[in-house]
């Protein structure tokens, strides 16, 4: 029987075409060293975008509104179904504001995918999102 998986949500926070990647620290059991969008765990009785908010606010010091899921794909170790949301940026700058990341960027799809070591799911997500709105304006 497999183990249920738990849930986490992972921020998709654009500013104009670039995209927030922040570099997780060894503090994390998960994706050590991994560059990668804000992400965390919902705790118990919080909505996936009251997990979203919190986790962005907790890491990254920005107040971001939950917009839209467009993904849920499970983790790369399996552990997790990760539920990826477009975000709005409410206020603040981003920064480093907890000990589970050691640096951010704001980067490009084609500098996030020079980033290493990354999660190519996080990078087929943006993918995927940046081809559906270029459709949808073509």
């Amino acid at each position: 029987m497999m183990p249920i998986k738990k849930d986490a949500v992972v921020a998709i926070i654009q500013k104009a075409d670039t995209f927030l990647f922040i570099k997780r620290s060894d503090y994390i059991n998960t994706a050590a060293g991994y560059w990668c969008p804000v992400s965390g765990r919902i705790e118990k009785n919080e909505t996936q975008k009251e997990a979203l908010e919190r986790e962005v606010k907790e890491e990254v010091g920005l107040r971001v509104k939950a917009i839209k899921k467009i993904s849920e794909i499970p983790s790369h170790d399996n552990q997790f179904k990760l539920h990826f949301w477009t975000t709005e940026i409410i206020s603040g700058e981003a920064s480093i504001t907890s000990n589970e990341a050691t640096e951010f960027k704001w980067v490009t799809l084609e500098k996030m995918k020079q980033l290493h070591p990354v999660f190519r799911e996080d990078i087929e997500v943006i993918e995927k999102l940046i081809n559906d709105s270029n459709s949808l304006l073509s």
